[in-house]
C-alpha cells in the first residue's frame, strides 16, 4: 500500500482503526483481487477482532467500496506532496525534470508492482461502480490538470491533450510490466523523454508539396490569384 507519513495525532482512535481495516483490505486486494476480501481475512490481516470489520462496515461491498476509497485519499495525497517538490520551478524545468516529476508521481506503483494492480482492480470494479468511477476520473484528471499546466508553461500546444498522452503512455508501460516485470524505471524514462521532447520542439514551417510533381508548391491562400483569378 502506498505508504504516505499522516500525524496521527490528527485522528481519533476510531479513525486509526478504520485506516488500519482499509489499508488491510488493499493489501489484499494487491494480491487477490477483490475477491480476496472477507471479513475473516481482513480482521486477520488488520489484526483486529472480526467483530471490529463488520462494525465499520455493514456489507462486504460497502468494504470494497471503501478500501478503493481509501486508495485513492492516499494517492492523491502522494501526487500532492510530489507536486509542493516541483511546483516552485515547474515554469523552468527542462525536458529532463519534466520526466523526472513524471516518474516521481508513478515511482511507488511501478517499484511495487501490488501497488499496480490495486489501481487496475480499481478501475475494473469502478465499471461497476458509477460512484466510485466518479471518483477514480476526478482524481486522474486532476494530475492531467496538474502536469497539463506544467507543459503549457513550457510552451506545449494543447496541453491537456498532451498531458492526457502521457498518462496513456505510462499507463501503457504499468500494463506491460503485468506480463514483462523486468521492465525498468530507465526503459519508462526513455520513452517519456521522446515524447516530451517532441512536445516542448518547436512546430517546423512545412511547405505543401505538389502531390504531381513533387516539388514544393506556394500556398495561393489570401494572394488573389486562385484558380477564379485566372480565365
Amino acid at each position: 500500500m502506498l505508504k504516505i507519513p499522516h500525524d496521527t495525532r490528527l485522528f481519533t482512535a476510531t479513525d486509526r482503526r478504520r485506516r488500519t481495516i482499509l489499508a488491510a483490505s488493499i493489501d489484499l486486494i494487491c494480491q487477490g483481487g477483490p475477491d480476496a476480501i472477507t471479513y475473516r481475512a481482513v480482521a486477520a490481516r488488520a489484526q483486529v477482532p472480526p467483530g471490529s470489520v463488520t462494525y465499520y462496515f455493514a456489507s462486504r461491498e460497502e468494504l470494497v467500496r471503501e478500501a478503493f476509497r481509501h486508495y485513492l485519499v492516499e494517492a492523491q495525497a502522494w501526487l500532492t506532496a510530489i507536486g509542493r517538490e516541483h511546483g516552485p520551478r515547474a515554469a523552468t524545468m527542462s525536458t529532463t525534470e519534466v520526466v523526472r516529476f513524471v516518474v516521481d508521481t508513478v515511482r511507488l506503483e511501478l517499484v511495487d508492482p501490488k501497488i499496480t494492480r490495486a489501481e487496475y482492480e480499481l478501475i475494473l470494479y469502478a465499471a461497476n461502480d458509477p460512484v466510485l468511477a466518479r471518483e477514480f476520473r476526478a482524481y486522474q484528471r486532476g494530475f492531467e490538470v496538474e502536469l497539463a499546466r506544467t507543459l503549457e508553461r513550457l510552451g506545449v500546444g494543447r496541453p491537456l491533450d498532451a498531458a492526457r498522452t502521457i498518462v496513456d503512455l505510462i499507463r501503457g508501460f504499468e500494463l506491460e510490466r503485468f506480463t514483462y516485470p523486468v521492465a525498468r524505471l530507465e526503459d519508462l524514462r526513455r520513452r517519456l523523454t521522446t515524447v516530451v521532447e517532441a512536445l516542448l520542439a518547436p512546430p517546423r514551417q512545412r511547405t505543401p508539396r505538389n502531390s504531381e510533381t513533387g516539388t514544393r508548391s506556394k500556398s495561393r491562400i489570401g494572394r488573389g490569384h486562385g484558380p477564379s483569378s485566372h480565365p
